[in-house]
């Protein structure tokens, strides 16, 4: 760095901060709470508001943190709970987590949802796209995880002008190495993981404890399987 650069980081740049559309309900949010309603009377206040477009999950996590951050003794809001008001007891929840999670599971292993189970037929057959979203998953991992790459094309010409278009034209843009996964048992899974694993201990150790502690919890994570690794000469 030149001397500028270095005494220019005394004066750090007043970067100006980019206006939210959300920005104008938390002053709604917080005198709703100053006047004493509720968490619940708030959220449904918010979504009855024909100039709220933020959606449900926007207008949750504010609540919740304009609560927990402003009004200490305010009980936590979750909008989880809500679904036992609303809804009469016969009726049956699925989020759309969870019943994404039950289609794209392909491993035999993995403890399903019992409940997503119970109802995917009437879901499938209420919903076509989800029948469709499954058919395309289980199609595309199947060719992934075979040996055949030139399947791989006949998958992109069978659904390149479908829903999936943008996914297609991933594939195709980056073709060659998508075929050299599926048909090359190499793979670059151990170093990935590894880079991951490195971010992870920097993101927790460095800038808080510095170089020397980071070195120290690099070599903590990664070399106690080495048999010439010894703690206590480490320590």
């Amino acid at each position: 760095m030149t001397e500028a650069e270095i005494n220019g980081l005394d004066a750090p740049a007043n970067y100006k901060k980019r206006d939210s559309p959300m920005n104008a309900w938390l002053n709604v949010i917080f005198k709703m709470m100053l006047d004493g309603h509720s968490s619940e009377t708030i959220y449904f206040y918010l979504l009855a508001q024909p100039e709220f477009q933020e959606g449900a999950r926007q207008a949750e996590k504010y609540i919740y943190l304009i609560g927990k951050n402003n009004f200490p003794g305010r009980p936590a809001f979750n909008v989880k709970y809500l679904t036992e008001w609303i809804y009469p007891p016969d009726v049956t929840v699925i989020s759309r987590t969870s019943l994404l999670k039950y289609l794209l599971t392909v491993n035999p292993k993995t403890k399903m949802d019992k409940e997503v189970e119970e109802h995917i037929d009437a879901i499938k057959e209420k919903f076509p796209a989800a029948a469709k979203v499954e058919e395309i998953f289980r199609e595309f991992h199947c060719i992934l995880m075979g040996k055949e790459p030139d399947r791989l094309d006949e998958f992109l010409e069978k659904y390149e002008d479908s829903e999936i278009k943008s996914f297609c034209n991933g594939i195709k843009r980056d073709i060659a190495p998508v075929k050299n996964a599926i048909s090359l048992d190499v793979s670059s899974g151990f170093v990935e993981g590894n880079n991951n694993k490195f971010k992870l201990l920097k993101r927790i150790v460095y800038g808080r404890s510095g170089l020397v502690n980071l070195e120290k919890k690099c070599k903590l994570a990664f070399l106690p399987n080495n048999e010439d690794f010894d703690l206590a000469s480490f320590v």
